[in-house]
């Protein structure tokens, strides 16, 4: 939902550690990878009750996701592969959290399984539509790799997602069911929001 305000105002703070990455010989894919190792680090230490490393971890991990294309941009080798790891490496977070919270939350795991279910569904259509769009040839709406609607939960949204989940876990079952909720009303938003588009072409 602030996805795209979000990157405005905070550009501007990226940038410069991104130019100096990119004069590095720092290059968008490597930081890519990067922050899928620290990510896997980051579900190994969720899995064994660690929040506050895993909290760390997390934001890094989130942190690098967020800078690298900044800095494949800067180094003029933006790519089709790069958006397609890109993504892969966010799904395999998103995902990945969840699976690690259910290890160290059984209590929690219908919870956190509905949620699952809700990313399924959202991340879908979501692919889905994007792909449809691009062979449409319509207008990206972002600078990024794929075409991204807007919906109430985004980036920002489960980047704070997973912070409460690590910063409360006594409370991991009902943020799990309010996210939940608030993922199948992005599905919805999306398969509306797809069905006037193509309904149109």
């Amino acid at each position: 939902m602030l996805d795209e305000e979000l990157r405005r105002s905070v550009k501007p703070l990226y940038k410069l550690p991104a130019l100096l990455l990119s004069e590095r010989a720092v290059t968008g894919n490597a930081l890519t990878w990067a922050s899928l190792g620290i990510g896997a680090l980051c579900l190994v230490t969720i899995a064994f009750g660690l929040n506050t490393a895993a909290l760390v971890l997390w934001l890094l991990n989130r942190l690098l996701d967020g800078i690298d294309g900044e800095v494949a941009r800067l180094r003029k080798e933006a790519s089709e592969l790069g958006a397609f790891v890109d993504i892969v490496a966010d799904f395999f977070m998103y995902g990945g959290l969840l699976l690690a919270l259910a290890v160290q939350h059984p209590e929690a795991r219908l919870a956190l399984v509905v949620l699952f279910f809700a990313y399924y569904l959202n991340g879908t259509v979501f692919l889905t539509l994007s792909g449809i769009l691009e062979r449409l040839k319509k207008e990206r709406l972002t600078e990024r790799g794929l075409h991204f609607r807007r919906s109430l939960t985004e980036g920002f949204e489960t980047i704070v997602a997973g912070v409460l989940f690590l910063v409360f876990p006594d409370h991991v079952s009902p943020i799990a069911w309010v996210f939940a909720g608030m993922v199948f009303v992005s599905s919805a938003q999306r398969l509306w929001d797809g069905w006037r588009i193509l309904r149109q072409s």
